[in-house]
């Protein structure tokens, strides 16, 4: 008995001083405890009962909405039928497009025609039967919340191309009758997809009939405050200050004119409303992510012509566009004129040869209605020359770019330091996503938001498309990961920022693919390429990281962003899955990159920065982080990464340091100020610790230990033997 009780003592000592060793040796490891994150709620599906002859049958339920003539989906299945809305053309079917005149990425509020009828109110494309189904087409990622949404009288189609123009072809071919006659609204797509529906479906005995007013005169006429349309916006252009725009709108127009003249046409026709905006130096509120002015231009070599809504022009604007000062052969000024005007002069141009702009990536061209009201001899399909000269920022430009980011890293370390340290644990992600619009607003110059703010907690940042909703709200615990997608527009350029956050202990996983999504964003951020590469090839260094662990992600890698323009701009796109456009990078492009990691039903880990292409030596480009706002130090696995990506990261966070730390104290956020100094503190790599001093005397001092421990041991076993 007595010899036990001296062996548990034994064991009991060799314990304690081996835990002493560990905490003196390895001090700088932390232990972490995993966490598990709540299970997504699911519904669960009744079993199928097998049919039994003694069972009664349950007669099939009736969509009450479907079959209504009040709502304004009944309402148009009415109208199409009625000779007083469509004259002659009585129709089977109608198609409903998202976008506006200019085919915007995200049409106002007066503009979302898709949403008055169906109430949806992301993209997609409705197809309504006078006599049957209605059927929306969303993009990929987008069902499932559209499901939710929607009442039972539309079905719900996730197609992976976001113009699913033989999807509804053919849906339309197998549902409405013999000889259909379909309607749209030609103002609302372009010329190929048009041609492409009228192609298939003429080949069928089906008619494509353009109805450009009928969804106007519907919506105009609803009586329901709730569902009525909205007022125009009435706010006016302003001139864009040109501290920031480098160049004249006369040196704008006099490029232009010298691309059309090696094109070989004699005008164009400029419908893009960020190319307006460009190149007018003028910026307006008629988009609600984006300060553009709703107008067309058509540029000629005689003239410039401005169709804008009646009020839109502001009295500078007119005075630095030389309104008041055209004179009947003068090609250097600006007229005016009624926004739908355009129309009408285009079919009575007398211009030989007019470009009409083609769609790119994100840029969708003209619509068809444009492009059929202009007479097909004199049509030329071309890209607009406007959208390289727009991308390639001057100095003014790329001046206010930093300046604008500048702003944005202060309000966004404020924001992140307020739910750091206030109180995340009574937060949601409709909270978090107000918070951090409301803090953005602060900074001076602040226009608007860029995009929406997207917040996404634990399971929802695994959903690419995820936007919260009432019900889908999640509150924030310590447990998992959080997302934070948004940007901002200042009236010196534009922004857009990810920030992945944890408020507890991350697990080793969590870690594992934060620290991957880092070091794919390290890749391209390092990246040195030949002038000549294309954009769309680089996109296998910035996944390569992610492939190694069989990760991917659908959405492009990164694509240009403007300045205080569109968030997403064109020639450049970085997607490795498509072939099309490979125009490489240029000198003076702000680009975005925004690797993800999603672990379906777990969490999500993504990081996105805005860079500026910059030169290099021996006709190489590289890349320079706009962006200037902290990683999360807690979620950094350093022994993932190697000494190249410790040393650049780094670097990123004594840019920080001296470039945010000023503007911070300038503000009076000092509290901030110490908040990005904790997050920004040096990355020692392995190499530096076994190197450093310290290192090689705690592990002498380890040694000294382990010598003692030995020591111990042995004397205390000759006093139990003794004994």
């Amino acid at each position: 008995m007595k010899t036990e009780k001296i062996c548990n003592m034994h064991i009991l000592i060799v314990a304690y001083l081996a835990s002493s060793l560990i905490f003196e040796v390895c001090s700088a490891v932390r232990m972490t405890t995993t966490t598990s994150t709540a299970a997504p709620q699911t519904t669960s599906t009744p079993a199928t009962m097998a049919y039994s002859p003694e069972l009664p049958t349950v007669p099939p339920q009736v969509c009450a909405e479907a079959t209504s003539t009040i709502t304004p989906l009944g309402r148009l299945r009415s109208a199409m039928r009625d000779s007083s809305y469509v004259q002659k053309n009585v129709l089977d079917a109608f198609i409903i497009f998202y976008t506006d005149e200019h085919l915007s990425e995200e049409p106002s509020a007066d503009e979302r025609r898709l949403e008055y009828f169906s109430g949806w109110d992301g993209p997609g494309t409705a197809v309504v039967l006078a006599d049957g189904d209605a059927v929306v087409w969303v993009p990929p990622g987008e069902a499932r919340r559209a499901r939710a949404v929607l009442s039972c009288a539309w079905h719900v189609v996730d197609v992976d191309n976001l113009s699913p123009t033989d999807g509804i072809a053919e849906w339309i071919i197998k549902y409405a009758p013999r000889s259909a006659r379909i309607g749209a609204d030609a103002r609302h797509t372009n010329n190929n997809k048009w041609e492409a529906l009228y192609n298939i479906l003429q080949r069928e005995g089906m008619q494509l009939f353009a109805i450009p007013t009928l969804l106007d005169h519907l919506w105009n006429e609803e009586l329901d405050p709730e569902k009525r349309r909205p007022e125009v916006n009435r706010v006016v252009a302003k001139l864009h200050n040109s501290s920031y725009t480098g160049m004249t709108w006369r040196q704008k127009v006099d490029l232009v004119r010298n691309e059309l003249r090696i094109i070989g046409v004699e005008a164009m026709v400029v419908t893009a409303l960020d190319e307006v905006a460009w190149l007018l130096n003028v910026r307006g509120r008629d988009l609600p992510y984006a300060p553009l002015l709703k107008a067309f231009v058509f540029v000629s070599m005689r003239e410039v012509r401005v169709y804008a809504p009646p009020g839109k022009l502001s009295m500078p604007v007119r005075e630095a566009l030389a309104v008041y000062n055209c004179f009947a052969n003068s090609n250097n000024c600006t007229r005016v004129k009624d926004y739908s005007e355009i129309y009408s002069d285009l079919r009575k141009a007398t211009e030989s040869k007019i470009l009409i702009p083609q769609e790119g990536t994100f840029q969708r061209g003209a619509s068809a209605a444009i492009a059929q009201i202009i007479p097909v001899t004199k049509r030329k399909f071309q890209t607009s020359p406007i959208l390289y000269l727009k991308a390639q920022k001057n100095q003014a430009e790329i001046m206010g770019m930093h300046k604008a980011h500048l702003r944005d890293a202060v309000a966004m370390c404020t924001v992140l330091s307020y739910m750091e340290v206030v109180g995340k644990s009574g937060l949601n992600e409709i909270s978090v996503a107000t918070k951090v619009d409301i803090t953005r607003g602060t900074q001076a110059g602040y226009v608007g938001l860029s995009m929406q703010t997207r917040v996404a907690f634990g399971p929802s940042g695994a959903d690419p498309e995820y936007r919260a909703i009432s019900a889908s709200n999640r509150r924030i615990f310590p447990n998992s990961t959080l997302v934070i997608q948004s940007g901002g527009q200042y009236y010196e350029g534009t922004t857009a920022v990810t920030r992945t956050l944890h408020y507890g202990i991350p697990t080793r996983e969590e870690r594992k693919a934060y620290t991957t999504v880092l070091r794919s964003l390290a890749a391209l951020s390092m990246l040195q390429t030949p002038a000549t590469l294309p954009a769309a090839h680089t996109d296998p260094i910035a996944r390569a990281p992610l492939w190694a662990f069989r990760q991917d992600y659908t959405q492009p890698t990164g694509y240009g962003m403007g300045a205080a323009l569109n968030r997403k701009e064109d020639p450049v796109v970085i997607d490795y899955k498509q072939d099309i456009n490979l125009h490489p990078f240029r000198e003076g492009y702000f680009i975005t990159c925004e690797p993800t990691w999603y672990e379906m039903g777990k969490y999500g880990a993504k990081l996105g920065n805005v860079l500026e292409v910059v030169p290099r030596p021996g006709g190489y480009l590289g890349f320079q982080e706009a962006t200037l706002i902290p990683y999360e130090y807690k979620l950094i696995d350093r022994n993932a990464l190697t000494e190249y990506e410790i040393n650049w990261l780094n670097a990123y966070n004594e840019r920080i340091r001296k470039i945010v730390g000023p503007e911070l104290k300038d503000q009076g956020l000092t509290d901030v100020y110490y908040w990005m100094m904790n997050k920004t503190v040096r990355v020692e790599s392995p190499r530096d610790k076994m190197n450093s001093p310290n290192f090689a005397s705690s592990h002498t001092v380890g040694f000294e230990i382990i010598l003692a421990l030995a020591s111990v041991v042995f004397t205390f076993d000759r006093y139990v033997n003794y004994y």
